[in-house]
C-alpha cells in the first residue's frame, strides 16, 4: 500500500505545484495589466492636456476671426500673448545665446548677389528739352511745386 500512497501523494504535490504556478502566472499577468493601464492612463492625461490647449487655442482664433467680421488675417490670428510682452535687456545679459538651428549655416558675405534685371520701360524716351538761356551766376533754381513731370504715373 505504500506504493499507491506514494503515487497518490506525488500526484497531489504535482497538482499543487501546477496550481501554484498558475496562480503566480495569473498574478504576474494582472500586475502587468494594471501597470499597462496606469501607464496608458497617464499618457492619455498628458495627451488630453495638449488636446485641450489646442482646442482652447483654436476657439480663441475662431473668436478673433468672428470678431474681425469673418476675415482670418495675420493680424487677427497673431498670438496676442507674445505681442504684449515687453522684453528688456536684463534677460539677455543673464542668458547665453543658444543656436536653436545647429544644422543651419548662414550664407557667407562673399557670395555675390545677382543684380536685378532692369525691365524694359513701356514709355518712349523723352524728347530733349529746348535749350534754355544761361542764367546768372547767383540765380536760384526755380522750385515749382506743381511740376509733376518727374512722377511716374504707371506705378
Amino acid at each position: 500500500m505504500t506504493s499507491a500512497e506514494e503515487r497518490y501523494r506525488a500526484a497531489i504535490s504535482t497538482m499543487d505545484a501546477a496550481a501554484r504556478e498558475q496562480d503566480e502566472q495569473r498574478g504576474l499577468r494582472e500586475r502587468r495589466v494594471a501597470e499597462a493601464a496606469a501607464q496608458a492612463r497617464e499618457g492619455l492625461k498628458t495627451e488630453l492636456g495638449a488636446a485641450q490647449k489646442y482646442a482652447e487655442h483654436m476657439d480663441e482664433l475662431n473668436k478673433r476671426k468672428q470678431s474681425a467680421g469673418g476675415w482670418a488675417t495675420e493680424k487677427t490670428l497673431a498670438d496676442k500673448g507674445r505681442e504684449s510682452l515687453m522684453q528688456f535687456g536684463a534677460e539677455d545679459e543673464d542668458s547665453t545665446p543658444t543656436n536653436s538651428f545647429p544644422a543651419y549655416q548662414a550664407p557667407s558675405a562673399a557670395e555675390p548677389r545677382p543684380e536685378p534685371v532692369p525691365l524694359p520701360s513701356p514709355e518712349p524716351p523723352a524728347a530733349e528739352p529746348e535749350p534754355q538761356r544761361p542764367r546768372g551766376r547767383h540765380a536760384r533754381p526755380v522750385e515749382d511745386e506743381d511740376d509733376f513731370s518727374s512722377t511716374s504715373w504707371l506705378v
